[in-house]
C-alpha cells in the first residue's frame, strides 16, 4: 500500500518535471516571480524581494 503510494507520488514529481523541463526561459523566470511575489506577501518583513518585471 504505502509503495504505490510513494510510486505514484514520484512518477507525478517526474511529469512535472518533464512539463518544466519543455518550458521556455522566459515562462520559467515568470513561474518564479510569481512565487516569489506570493511569498512575499506572506512574510512581509524579508529582506528579500521579487523581481521587478
Amino acid at each position: 500500500m504505502i509503495g504505490k503510494s510513494v510510486e505514484y507520488i514520484f512518477e507525478k514529481k517526474r511529469e512535472r518535471r518533464r512539463w518544466l523541463a519543455k518550458l521556455p526561459f522566459e515562462k520559467k523566470i515568470e513561474i518564479i516571480v510569481k512565487l516569489q511575489r506570493a511569498v512575499a506577501e506572506i512574510k512581509k518583513d524579508s529582506k528579500h524581494k521579487p523581481w521587478p518585471l
